[in-house]
């Protein structure tokens, strides 16, 4: 109970504190790492969660919050390295996928489409999308590939 309640804490002292600051990049691992957490002791273990960091990108400033709203998943794996020259935040999950116009949809900020039960808005990927396209002022920062299984 007391790690719980230690991570809790961490998380949500984490998401008042940078809610208008950028973070480095350990920071936001270890808020995700505190969401798992506390996520997995809500639905008793049931999620796995994987991660694989370069040990060098850690320092690096981002803006915060980008990470948790994508790993709200099922089975999740992060991975943080370099990739010529830039840095690259790959999350996989094995939930059902999206489709084509699903993608489209959430690319282009037209995420107000019909919901099933269960569905995301899609809210919390346009959010990180926007935040990154004003972070560093570029477009084309955030892509989304699906095989229809996660």
């Amino acid at each position: 109970t007391a790690v719980f309640v230690a991570k809790m804490a961490d998380f949500f002292r984490y998401n008042v504190r940078k809610m208008e600051e950028d973070a480095n990049l350990y920071e936001e691992i270890e808020a995700v790492d505190n969401y798992i957490y506390i996520l997995n002791v809500r639905f008793a273990g049931d999620l796995c969660y994987e991660k694989e960091i370069d040990s060098d990108v850690e320092n690096i400033r981002v803006p915060s919050m980008i990470l948790q709203p994508i790993v709200e998943n099922a089975r999740i794996w992060l991975r943080v390295a370099r990739e010529e020259g830039q840095l690259c935040v790959t999350v996989r999950d094995n939930g059902v996928g999206m489709t084509e116009a699903q993608i489209q949809a959430v690319l282009s900020g037209n995420i107000r489409q019909e919901r099933r039960e269960g569905d995301s808005t899609g809210i919390g990927l346009d959010n990180v999308i926007n935040r990154l396209k004003l972070y560093y002022n570029r477009e084309g920062l955030f892509d989304i590939y699906s095989d229809g299984g996660g």
